[in-house]
C-alpha cells in the first residue's frame, strides 16, 4: 500500500495545497503530513492509508479534468 502512495503522491502537481486538505480531512498537523507521514521513512499509519490513497485519486482526477479544460 506505501508504495502506491509514493507512486500517486508523485504525481500530485500542488503537494503543499494537498498535504493541507488531508490533514484537514483527517484532523491532524500539515506538519505531521509532511514530515513524518510523507517524509524520508514514508510511515503513514495503516488505519489512515485507504483514505490516503482515496484522497490522492481523488485530487489527481480533478488535476487530469482541470488540464482537459484548460
Amino acid at each position: 500500500m506505501i508504495q502506491n502512495i509514493k507512486n500517486l503522491y508523485a504525481q500530485i502537481d500542488k503537494k503543499v495545497d494537498f498535504l493541507i486538505e488531508l490533514a484537514n480531512d483527517l484532523d491532524k498537523s500539515p506538519n505531521t503530513m509532511r514530515n513524518h507521514w510523507f517524509g524520508n521513512f514514508w510511515s503513514i499509519p495503516e488505519e489512515y492509508q485507504e483514505r490516503v490513497v482515496e484522497l490522492l485519486q481523488n485530487r489527481i482526477a480533478l488535476q487530469n479534468e482541470s488540464k482537459v479544460t484548460q
